[in-house]
C-alpha cells in the first residue's frame, strides 16, 4: 500500500526532499505558506498541492518539515497532535528548551521523530564513521571539522534570532558528526568573529573519552565555493576528507585500506534519499535509524553550550545526557 508523505515547505531544501520522496515511491502532498508550492511540484513533476495544513495532516501518513527554523516546533507539535511520524529538518528547533519539550512529548506519545542531520548519509562521512569503528586509526585523539560557504544574501537566514546564524546553519552538522565519531561531549569553549556580513565560529569540544574536536564554521562575503573538510587523528593513523578534492576520502597510516573503503551505496545516490529511506523505513521495520531524536537533542544541547560560551567568554561544562529519553 502506497503511503502519503505531507511535505511542509517548498523552499530550498524541499528541492532535495521532494524528488527523493518521489523516487522512493511515496505519494506526496505539499503545503507552503508562500506561493511556491505549485512551482516546486511542477519543477519535480510530482506531488500535489493542498490548500492548508489541516488538509495535509488529514491526507498524510507521515510528515516531512522543510520550513524555517522558528516554525519547526509548532509544526512538529501539530503533526504530533495527529499522531504522525515526523521528519524535521535540522536544527530540530530554534531553542534547546523547545527541543527538550518536543522530544519528550513525541517519546511519551510513542510517535517517531527524526531530525534530518543529513551529513551522516554523505558517502565520505558515512565511511569516516565506518573506518573509525573498524579501528583503522586506532584510538581517536583529535578531530578537526571545517564547513564554509557564502553568507546568506537575503531571507530569514539573515535574522540571527530566527536562524541561529552560522552556528545552527553550518556548525550544527559538524557538532553531530563530532559526537557520532567521538562520543558524548562534556565541555565546550567557543568564539565567534563577525566582520561586516561575514561570521565565523570556532568551537573546542572535549569528549567524555578524552578526545577533543575542533570545529570551524564560516559564512563569508568572499566569492568562495561551499567546502567541507575533516581530519580525524588517532594512535594508528589519520583520516582525511576534503570536498574540494577529486578523491574526497583517503587514509594515511600503517593499515592498508581494504576493498570496502568506499561506501556500500552508490555515490550517485542522493544522501537525502538515503536519509528519508532510513527514517521512514524504520517506521515500518522498527529498526533504529542512523539518526535518532536523542541525537538531534544532543546536537542542540552542544549548540546551546557553544552559544553560551561565545556570549560569556568561558568554557561550558555539560551535564551527562539524559538516558531516559528514548531514541525515537
Amino acid at each position: 500500500m502506497q503511503r502519503t508523505v505531507g511535505l511542509i515547505g517548498a523552499g530550498g531544501i524541499a528541492n532535495a526532499h521532494l524528488p527523493a520522496l518521489l523516487d522512493l515511491g511515496f505519494d506526496v502532498v505539499v503545503h507552503s505558506l508562500g506561493d511556491d508550492a505549485d512551482a516546486l511540484v511542477a519543477r519535480h513533476k510530482g506531488g500535489r498541492v493542498v490548500a492548508g495544513l489541516d488538509a495535509l495532516f488529514e491526507a498524510a501518513d507521515l510528515v516531512d518539515i522543510c520550513t524555517p527554523t522558528t516554525t519547526h516546533y509548532d509544526l512538529a507539535s501539530r503533526a504530533l497532535s495527529h499522531g504522525l511520524p515526523t521528519v524535521c529538518e535540522k536544527p530540530l528547533t530554534r531553542t534547546l528548551g523547545e527541543a527538550e519539550d518536543l522530544v519528550a512529548r513525541f517519546a511519551e506519545a510513542g510517535v517517531p521523530l527524526f531530525p534530518a542531520h543529513v551529513v551522516r548519509y554523505f558517502a565520505d562521512y558515512a565511511e569516516l564513521h565506518r573506518a573509525v569503528s573498524r579501528g583503522d586509526v586506532g584510538r581517536v585523539a583529535v578531530q578537526r571539522h571545517t564547513r564554509q560557504g557564502r553568507s546568506p544574501r537575503s531571507g530569514w537566514y539573515l535574522d540571527e534570532a530566527s536562524s541561529g546564524g552560522v552556528l545552527l546553519d553550518l556548525m550544527i552538522h559538524d557538532i553531530d558528526i563530532a559526537r557520532w565519531i567521538g562520543g558524548e561531549v562534556t565541555r565546550v569553549f567557543a568564539r565567534t568573529n563577525v566582520v561586516d556580513g561575514s561570521q565565523s565560529t570556532q568551537a573546542f569540544l572535549t569528549h567524555a573519552g578524552g578526545s577533543i574536536s575542533v570545529l570551524t564554521a564560516t559564512w563569508t562575503t568572499a566569492p568562495i565555493e561551499f567546502r567541507t573538510l575533516f581530519e580525524v587523528a588517532g594512535s594508528e593513523g589519520l583520516l582525511h576528507g576534503d570536498s574540494a578534492e577529486r578523491r574526497p576520502f583517503r587514509l594515511e597510516g600503517n593499515i592498508t585500506p581494504s576493498a570496502d573503503i568506499l561506501p556500500d551505496f552508490s555515490p550517485l545516490t542522493s544522501p537525502y534519499r538515503a536519509e528519508l529511506e532510513d527514517f521512514f523505513g524504520s517506521v515500518t521495520t522498527g529498526v533504529t535509524p542512523r539518526v535518532t531524536a536523542r541525537d538531534g537533542l544532543a546536537a542542540m544541547r552542544i549548540a546551546d553550550a557553544v552559544a553560551r560560551s561565545v556570549a560569556g567568554g568561558l568554557p561550558i561544562d555539560l551535564e551527562p545526557t539524559v538516558e531516559e529519553v528514548p531514541a525515537a
